[in-house]
């Protein structure tokens, strides 16, 4: 995971001093600024993400940057979206799946879409229904879908709107994409 030459002069030029400080040999080098008033606000609200690519897949991590007292600015990143590069770039989907929800199994999801099966013949999805279920790490997740197209397989719906757990799907759906492609993360480090 890295930053382009653009984002890296873009955070440098934030950061700059008036004078060079000299660092003494063997000294690591850490940083800790205090962002100017005049441009404090731009991060207060600020809604940044960190590209990163692993094989086939695009890691989008959300930041943010939160404040002290003091006016420090600490970046906090969160778990990100899986994006599949392969053929049509779209959010990863995980098909290995033994969720029930009150009607449905959930045969496979992304933290975009759905699919599902009625576990009763008599009960379909309607247009805009929410749906409650909870993850294998037993993580609630409430989302509104909008049914998209229906076959032997199941019910294909869109998540219009994720009410509870959207950080806690996204986060389930990273550490399974890891596990699952252990392969492509061995040798990244995490600091």
């Amino acid at each position: 995971m890295g930053f382009s030459n653009e984002e890296l002069l873009f955070l440098s030029d934030l950061f700059k001093t008036p004078s060079e400080p000299q660092i003494p040999k063997n000294q690591k080098l850490t940083v800790q600024s205090v962002i100017p008033n005049q441009i404090a606000h731009l991060f207060n609200n600020a809604k940044l993400t960190l590209l990163a690519e692993v094989g086939q897949y695009q890691l989008w991590f959300p930041l943010e940057f939160k404040s002290n007292r003091d006016g420090i600015f600490t970046p906090v990143l969160s778990a990100p979206e899986v994006i599949d590069t392969h053929g049509v770039k779209r959010s990863w989907r995980w098909d290995k799946l033994n969720i029930k929800s009150d009607d449905f199994n959930i045969e496979s999801i992304s933290s975009t879409g759905i699919v599902l099966k009625s576990t009763n013949k008599r009960v379909m999805l309607h247009c805009n229904q929410q749906v409650q279920f909870d993850l294998p790490n037993k993580q609630h997740i409430t989302l509104t879908v909008e049914p998209v197209r229906q076959s032997r397989q199941g019910i294909a719906a869109k998540i219009t709107h994720i009410h509870e757990g959207k950080e806690h799907l996204r986060a389930y759906l990273f550490n399974v994409h890891k596990r699952q492609y252990a392969n492509l993360y061995s040798g990244i480090s995490a600091s």
